[in-house]
């Protein structure tokens, strides 16, 4: 029988390589996870299958119907993760020590994906207590392109709610920034480097956008203002050029990433960044600009505080607060198909991505159960009772 506590599902999937391919090209990614989730859920008497996404890696989609089609409760939980080069900690080893359980995706978001899939294991024993639909949906790519949740919203019956299971530290998320993310390339002229003047030096060029480009983030993107979001941000996060010591660079690219406040467009942003690059570099000579389409077009969103997926999420966990975060995820992507959509998890967000990442066993526990009582309230048997309304406030990840 395969794990069945939030613990030991945690381990078996820290335990399983799965980085996305984007920061690991010679990765399985999310093959070898996919079909341990398959094989669980089928062990555990779920209606299972997978969904092919893309490059042979796919969705895992579990089932299971308790009395009726509706309400429909969608947990969604991404089985990617980013690199384990540079970590301080064995990466895959799932070590159990001071309390917490250690390794790449523990955070984000093996752990809250197994709290997911134990909740879900312990609603299928306890039918009594809830009625409906309830559907995990394990995807691809959150990590880079989102393609995974965009591939599931295609094929799944709308919920009527969703839960993505990010590390909030069980505090209920009700909107997140989205993120454009485009490139942005230099062409200049190759010469030998001991005669720089029959050249024209890309990384020189591109010194000079980068400077405007973060003025304009300054001047112009703090600008754009909301209430609980703060402004919208840019980052330049990735830079390459040239090709040798002695060669004058012939080109160089950057990557830009800014985060969107919700209602934000990320097209106009992104036509505003280079009409303003483009008046600005007009006198840098002999150089071609190229701004390239945006590789991720990702929405932010927010969703009413009084939304009775924001009161049922808070009167289960005992919480009369929720929040807004400034990262990005899958939720926005619910969120576009008119879904209300929470963000909701154990762990922190601020061990993510770490070198030392990491998620306590009590964490662990919480969370399945945070997730149990929220999807009893939200899928309640008949003559169930709802009460009480949270208020909200803001924190910044």
């Amino acid at each position: 029988m395969k794990p069945t506590t939030p613990l030991e599902i945690a381990q078996a999937l820290v335990r399983i390589a799965s980085v996305n391919p984007n920061y690991d090209p010679a990765s399985r990614a999310e093959k070898d996870i996919a079909l341990w989730i398959q094989s669980w859920g089928q062990d555990h008497g779920f209606e299972t299958r997978t969904q092919p996404v893309i490059d042979d890696r796919s969705n895992v989609i579990l089932h299971l119907r308790n009395g009726d089609d509706h309400p429909h409760l969608l947990f969604n939980g991404h089985t990617d993760t980013v690199g384990v080069v540079g970590m301080s900690i064995p990466p895959l080893d799932g070590d159990v020590r001071e309390g917490r359980l250690w390794g790449r995706g523990a955070a984000d978001m093996k752990g809250p994906l197994a709290c997911m899939l134990a909740a879900a294991r312990q609603l299928r024993e306890q039918p009594a207590t809830w009625k409906g639909t309830l559907t995990v949906g394990c995807v691809v790519d959150e990590e880079y392109r989102f393609r995974g949740t965009l591939a599931l919203l295609e094929q799944l019956d709308k919920p009527d709610y969703a839960v993505v299971g990010e590390p909030t530290l069980l505090r209920v998320v009700r909107g997140c920034k989205g993120c454009l993310r485009f490139t942005i390339r230099a062409r200049g002229r190759a010469a030998h480097s001991s005669q720089p003047q029959q050249g024209r030096n890309a990384i020189v060029a591109m010194a000079r956008a980068i400077l405007e480009l973060n003025s304009f983030f300054d001047e112009r993107l703090s600008r754009i203002r909301h209430p609980d979001f703060g402004s919208s941000t840019g980052s330049i996060g990735l830079i390459e050029g040239g090709s040798g010591i002695n060669i004058v660079p012939e080109d160089c690219s950057i990557q830009v990433d800014v985060r969107l406040l919700p209602d934000q467009d990320a097209n106009e942003t992104h036509r505003e960044i280079e009409i303003h690059l483009r008046r600005r570099l007009n006198d840098v000579k002999d150089v071609e600009w190229r701004f390239e389409p945006p590789g991720v077009i990702d929405a932010g969103y927010e969703i009413p505080v009084n939304s009775e997926l924001v009161r049922q999420a808070g009167v289960a966990l005992g919480k009369r607060e929720s929040e807004v975060v400034f990262y990005s995820c899958d939720a926005s992507k619910i969120a576009a198909k008119e879904v209300p959509c929470i963000i909701l998890g154990p762990g922190d967000i601020a061990a993510a991505h770490t070198a030392n990442e990491s998620i306590g066993l009590d964490e662990l526990e919480a969370g399945a159960n945070a997730y149990v009582r929220l999807a009893q309230r939200l899928m309640p048997p008949p003559a169930r009772n709802r009460i009480e309304q949270p208020v909200t406030r803001m924190i910044a990840n």
